[in-house]
């Protein structure tokens, strides 16, 4: 049997999630054991943060006892004292493991443990890191989800290069391109988008790559430079010639 593990984070496609599967473990971060069965959380911020940031919430959240009454172990960067669950995530081992040491979320820590621990096929749910909605309209967020996306790709990839499988749901932007549609097989597939772009650039080329005839004016001697300007414009004085010009911008 294949030995898997399902990460569940807060975003849209976490209602996706299969209904719970003997054998198969479940893991997710803060809040998600609200309404799954996990077999694992993780809370990987600093404490401090975290427990001052749901304390100012419009309806105060008392985090440390949310995570006492979730009954499962929590990874945690430092053991919390005051929650017996939590238990210390094995920085050492992964940072062992893994030279390159790039953690931007909790999600990037777990991939790191299923990859560590051998997991055979590891799927994501809720960790949509969304620039699109389903209808591929722009999402607006005040905050960019850039770290978390090229995270989660590089820790997808560290596991796909070892042959583990990854699944990620149709909402997530995780291993995709930035526009919904688009291809992503460069010099085979060539997207709309990227080919309107093609386009343009060759026809501004064109453009300023293009000659044209232009006239030549001398000023008469003793006339400002505002004075010439002005009678060449109005017609006043008569070209002395014709060049070839290259237009450039």
């Amino acid at each position: 049997m294949t030995r898997k593990v399902r990460l569940i984070a807060l975003g849209p496609s976490a209602a996706e999630t299969p209904p719970h599967e003997e054998g198969v473990e479940v893991w997710g971060i803060q809040y998600t054991w609200k309404h799954f069965k996990l077999t694992r959380a993780f809370v990987m911020d600093d404490q401090d943060w975290i427990v001052a940031k749901n304390a100012s919430f419009e309806n105060p959240i008392d985090v440390a006892e949310e995570m006492r009454q979730a009954k499962v172990p929590i990874y945690v960067a430092k053991k919390w004292s005051d929650v017996p669950n939590t238990t210390e995530f094995p920085i050492e081992d992964i940072k062992k493991e893994f030279p390159v040491h790039y953690f931007m979320n909790s999600m990037a820590y777990m991939f790191a443990l299923a990859i560590h621990e051998g997991f055979e096929r590891i799927e994501t749910y809720g960790i949509d890191v969304r620039y699109f909605n389903d209808l591929g309209g722009e999402m607006k967020y005040n905050h960019s989800w850039l770290d978390e996306t090229h995270c989660g790709a590089f820790w997808a990839g560290v596991a796909t290069g070892r042959g583990i499988e990854v699944k990620v749901t149709k909402r997530s932007s995780m291993m995709k391109p930035v526009f919904p549609g688009d291809t992503a097989m460069y010099g085979y597939e060539v997207n709309p988008s990227i080919q309107k772009q093609r386009e343009k650039i060759l026809k501004d080329r064109k453009k300023i790559g293009a000659k044209e005839k232009v006239q030549i004016f001398r000023p008469p001697p003793g006339m400002s430079k505002e004075e010439f300007a002005k009678q060449v414009s109005i017609g006043a004085l008569k070209p002395i010639g014709e060049a070839d010009a290259k237009i450039v911008e």
